[in-house]
């Protein structure tokens, strides 16, 4: 008898073991400089929790939706024009630590590049999966990316690079997967590689952060200054950490130490064994992830949870590679753990959208 084979326990509780620990760490971290900037201890840990009620509500929908909602091409297609609509609108609003990233309605804060992100997975997933798709015909598959280069521009121009980088990387994963010849993969890094030299050399900032990144010392009070603040946290943790609302690099030496940098007070306060039972953690997303990809129905849906896996994978290796000083300074928050409340709804729409792809599988069971 074939039946559905349910939600993927193993994945789910994954998913609210990181966003517990998170909200652990939010209540550790943001006290005292939320009292110092807003006169309210909890006004980080309150704001995380409305947009947590939020996610768990869409989170449980799309897990219970008895269709498959994400094969559907008007869905896939509203969506990115949903994310092109948000990624245009940004540049009416004011702008925060010179970028245009945000969308302020009703006293919340919302950044579509989050959602964007999922609107482009959901789309590489539909058009590389269609029978009549030849990725390796080269102006089919030029055509097939224009949105992706599109979408790549606007986020650039706000600028964020680091989704600029991570978009970039899941489409190369998704290509991948789909079967693109190993030729065709050279011949872009040879493409990419100048672009991206260039994206350097035309910013300022970002040449500052390149040479802070290669030379810490010299730029430990200027742009090394996070960079070196979350390796003393992290050093300082030793083995076990310093206890649970013990960091001393939160009390204002660590910029946002609550969100973008928010891996470095988990090993000050957790040590290296939290540490690393964090990371297990996102091994075990991205194992858990693999495997409902891999027991799918068709190559929709593996190319889909491929991708979206990707994209929580990646933006986590990111934030931690940054935070142990592998990688440049970049605005990546760690998936559910940071705070921000766009970045937790993002991350249980993707995981909401995957548990639904492992309630649709069929599992024969004998009687």
């Amino acid at each position: 008898m074939v039946k559905p084979s349910g939600i993927d326990r193993t994945l789910l509780a994954v998913s609210l073991l990181l966003i517990a620990i998170g909200f652990l760490m939010i209540f550790s971290t943001t006290p005292v400089i939320a009292r110092e900037k807003y006169g309210d201890s909890l006004h980080f840990l309150n704001k995380q929790l409305v947009y947590l009620v939020l996610g768990l509500l869409v989170f449980a929908a799309l897990i219970l939706f008895r269709s498959p909602f994400y094969l559907n091409p008007r869905l896939v297609m509203a969506a990115m024009a949903l994310a092109f609509t948000g990624l245009s609108l940004v540049f009416f609003f004011e702008k925060v630590n010179g970028t245009s990233r945000w969308i302020r309605v009703a006293g919340l804060s919302l950044q579509p590049s989050e959602f964007a992100k999922i609107a482009l997975v959901l789309y590489l997933a539909m058009m590389l999966s269609r029978r009549e798709t030849d990725i390796h015909n080269l102006k089919g598959l030029g055509l097939l990316l224009l949105p992706v280069a599109f979408m790549e521009g606007l986020i650039l121009k706000e600028p964020d690079f680091g989704s600029f980088v991570l978009i970039g990387a899941v489409t190369m994963v998704m290509l991948f997967v789909a079967g693109l010849r190993l030729k065709y993969f050279a011949m872009s890094l040879l493409l990419l590689a100048p672009l991206l030299v260039l994206l350097v050399r035309g910013d300022p900032m970002r040449q500052e952060r390149i040479r802070s990144f290669l030379n810490p010392e010299l730029y430990a009070s200027t742009q090394g200054f996070q960079a070196t603040q979350s390796t003393y946290a992290i050093g300082s943790g030793g083995l076990f950490g310093q206890g649970i609302g013990n960091s001393t690099q939160k009390l204002f030496f660590l910029p946002y130490a609550y969100s973008d940098f928010i891996f470095a007070i988990i090993a000050e306060e957790l040590g290296f064994f939290g540490a690393l039972a964090v990371i297990a953690l996102f091994v075990l997303y991205f194992l858990r992830g693999m495997v409902i990809a891999r027991q799918s129905d068709n190559p929709h849906t593996y190319l889909l949870v491929t991708g979206l896996v990707a994209l929580i994978v990646f933006q986590s290796l990111m934030n931690i590679s940054v935070a142990v000083g592998l990688f440049p300074t970049k605005g990546i928050p760690l998936p559910f753990i940071s705070s921000g409340g766009t970045s937790l709804l993002g991350s249980l729409i993707v995981t909401g959208i995957v548990l639904n792809v492992s309630r649709q599988r069929k599992v024969v069971f004998t009687i």
